[in-house]
């Protein structure tokens, strides 16, 4: 009789702390959504000289002295901000935030994902697209989009980090 009372005791308690995980997972999540759905003031501009012709967006990656990678090109008069949120590396419940942004061509398609984790990060598209290679620790990246499409993009380093750009014509 007493070693039942031990496994029910004991299923309780994994019953009781996976309820308290999930539970933890549901808020942290609740949260990263409803604070980070708000847009971030653009930080920087390109010359207007620097124009992309027909491609899916500019050829070149420059690295700047501050550490930012901004390609040449058009950008959009709007630029649309994703973080990469601090502990991204070290857990699942953490990624790019938003998850998904829509934008418009002429309108607000350059995006612009900062790193504001510990760890280095990529923005690597699926398609192949678009890739920042290695962004270090308060790195950004910079992208315009000019075609319209769904492109999911990934950390090369972290396997949970997916997320996806929506891009409509304008």
């Amino acid at each position: 009789m007493r070693r039942g009372k031990g496994r029910a005791a004991a299923a309780q308690g994994l019953l009781t702390a996976l309820l308290v995980g999930a539970g933890m997972i549901a808020v942290a999540y609740a949260t990263v959504a409803l604070s980070d759905s708000q847009r971030f003031p653009a930080q920087q501009s390109e010359p207007a000289g620097n124009q992309a012709s027909g491609s899916n967006a500019s050829e070149t990656s420059l690295p700047l002295a501050n550490g930012t990678t901004e390609q040449t090109g058009a950008p959009s008069p709007d630029t649309t901000f994703v973080k990469i949120l601090l502990g991204s590396a070290d857990s699942v419940s953490y990624s790019f935030s938003p998850l998904q942004v829509t934008v418009v061509i002429g309108v607000n398609n350059t995006v612009n994902w900062v790193n504001d984790d510990n760890a280095a990060h990529t923005v690597t598209a699926k398609d192949g697209s678009f890739g920042s290679g290695n962004m270090a620790s308060g790195s950004s990246y910079t992208y315009t989009f000019t075609t319209p499409g769904t492109f999911t993009y990934y950390c090369a380093y972290h396997s949970w980090m997916v997320a996806t750009v929506v891009v409509k014509a304008g």
